[in-house]
């Protein structure tokens, strides 16, 4: 497991009573649940800005062809010339 911090947050008791039930329902820790929890809000987070990014390009890359050149380039050539 990677190094804990401890981190005191503030739940609504309706939050805390439904996260608990969850946990036990799965046989995790409460802490353990917050985690997964947590680090699936985190990446998913990291999808959209990542998503968002690609958006914004989109534009530039569809209308200037230096910026997709390499695109083109095959692959099993590639791997070919560097064994």
């Amino acid at each position: 497991m990677s190094d804990l911090v401890r981190t005191q947050v503030l739940l609504e008791k309706k939050q805390r009573d439904e996260l608990s039930i969850i946990a036990e329902t799965e046989g995790k820790s409460l802490s353990e649940l917050i985690r997964i929890f947590v680090e699936a809000q985190l990446r998913q987070r990291r999808y959209e800005e990542m998503r968002s990014a690609a958006e914004q390009l989109l534009e530039d890359y569809s209308k200037d062809s230096e910026l997709t050149s390499f695109t083109s380039l095959d692959r099993e050539d590639f791997l070919n010339e560097q064994g």
